[in-house]
């Protein structure tokens, strides 16, 4: 699992590291350049990329990192040339160390005071961008501003230090001209722009420099947020003599005319995960439907309403079956009859009564929705999956505060709550009442 840190946090973290353990600034920034010089060269071998490297270097320690870049690739070879903005007596005293040594080591270097200076003659293989770091706030303006669209409209491969000049690191919002990288290196771990989209576009592929900061750091309790990778997922494993009643019993509420489709994929993919048995209610005259469509499973037909959903009557046999399973889902594809969702929320307080392990998504959620006190009280035994706008029904929140910053929404809703919650979206992340986040490192676009 690898943290997701804000531009204070990882300025604590670098802090940490130079003054508690004597590393100093500069050798870090060594790491960092070094690092992403090995990327840079695998980049350029995969992408059978060949001739000359623009070196983009602002004032800060982010142009630093770029001038250690610039070194290696010259003393490796290859043809470096750097470009840096203003006046170099400005720079940040690492980034003025590391250029003045590529001033002795006489890498060709052209000093930016003014726009015209920019032109589009004979352009690079390839781009590195070492302009600005992580913390700007706001758009970039004036000749910052005009080297990023230079950059931009040149259409050749680039590749970011830190993060794509012109993006905040602690906000996916793009607030004006932003660099498009194809490959971004971060430094020790990644921030909330490397994830969130819009400002994920400019990122392209990216990748994590391990710049000698220790473990014990990087992994500080009170950063909250959390990348799930592969190898995190942990799943149980069947004894030799396992059978289908050791091995899980989950029942589904779902389904309505137009709509089984739901309640299968629940059905199929709670079999494919390995569920011993499964048990579908379903409306009575789709019934057939669900059988031919779910061999595996097991069906319930339900009493219905005169829009063919689950009614009040059937509220008998549905506490029956969440009596016999070991976990419930609640709401695929079961409509939104008034009837229904009365159906729905007599439901869930059952489930919340027999503390059974329940997830609530699709019609369940809305039926939820309906009543902010039950929201408020749901146990620690339910799991909600609402896309943002599901969620958006479940709070106050407006759909452009969500978009804005979903993690920071998701945390906050949960803060005075005792159940999980999956948002769904790109990425998706899951919160506890812990006020943990852990983001969904997997899956694509067709998801």
């Amino acid at each position: 699992m690898i943290k997701i840190v804000s531009n204070e946090q990882m300025r604590s973290m670098d802090s940490k590291t130079i003054n508690q353990l004597g590393l100093p600034g500069i050798i870090l920034m060594e790491n960092a350049g070094r690092q992403t010089f090995d990327f840079i060269r695998q980049f350029l071998s995969e992408n059978g990329l060949y001739g000359r490297i623009d070196v983009y270097c602002g004032k800060g320690n982010n142009g630093g990192d770029g001038f250690v870049i610039a070194r290696h690739l010259f003393n490796n070879g290859y043809h470096t040339r750097i470009l840096t903005i203003g006046d170099p007596k400005a720079l940040s005293d690492d980034a003025k160390t590391n250029y003045l040594i590529c001033i002795k080591y006489k890498i060709p270097l052209v000093v930016i005071n003014s726009p015209d200076q920019i032109t589009a003659e004979n352009p690079p293989a390839l781009i590195i961008d070492a302009l600005l770091g992580t913390g700007i706030k706001g758009a970039v303006h004036g000749l910052l501003k005009d080297m990023i669209k230079y950059i931009n409209q040149l259409n050749v491969p680039v590749v970011s230090v830190d993060i794509p000049s012109g993006l905040n690191g602690d906000s996916s919002v793009v607030e004006g001209e932003a660099v498009k990288a194809d490959l971004t290196v971060t430094m020790a771990l990644p921030k909330i722009a490397h994830l969130f989209y819009p400002s994920k576009e400019y990122v392209g592929q990216l990748e994590i420099a391990e710049i000698s900061m220790p473990t014990d750091i990087k992994e500080n309790k009170d950063v909250s947020i959390n990348l799930v990778e592969y190898s995190d997922l942990v799943f149980p494993q069947l004894k030799a003599n396992a059978h289908k009643y050791s091995a899980g019993k989950l029942f589904i509420l779902g389904g309505s005319p137009g709509m089984t489709g739901a309640a299968s994929l629940a059905a199929s993919a709670a079999l494919r995960m390995g569920v011993g048995l499964v048990h579908i209610g379903i409306p009575r005259s789709i019934n057939t439907i669900m059988e031919i469509k779910i061999t595996e499973g097991l069906t319930t037909p339900l009493s219905e309403t005169s829009e063919g959903t689950v009614s009040i009557a059937a509220l008998p046999e549905i506490k029956v079956k969440i009596d016999w399973a070991d976990a419930v889902v609640l709401g695929p594809g079961c409509g939104r009859n008034s009837e229904t969702l009365k159906v729905l929320r007599e439901t869930i307080l059952y489930c919340q009564s027999t503390k059974t392990p329940t997830l609530i998504d699709a019609d369940g959620l809305f039926a939820l929705s309906k009543d902010k006190h039950l929201i408020q009280n749901l146990a620690s035994s339910f799991l909600l999956t609402p896309h943002y706008g599901e969620f958006q029904r479940l709070t106050s929140y407006t759909k452009e505060e969500i978009l804005s910053e979903p993690w920071q929404k998701l945390k906050s809703f949960l803060s005075d709550k005792d159940f999980c919650l999956n948002l769904k979206g790109a990425p998706s992340m899951v919160g506890d009442s812990d006020g943990q986040i852990y983001i969904n490192s997997t899956g694509n676009v067709s998801l």
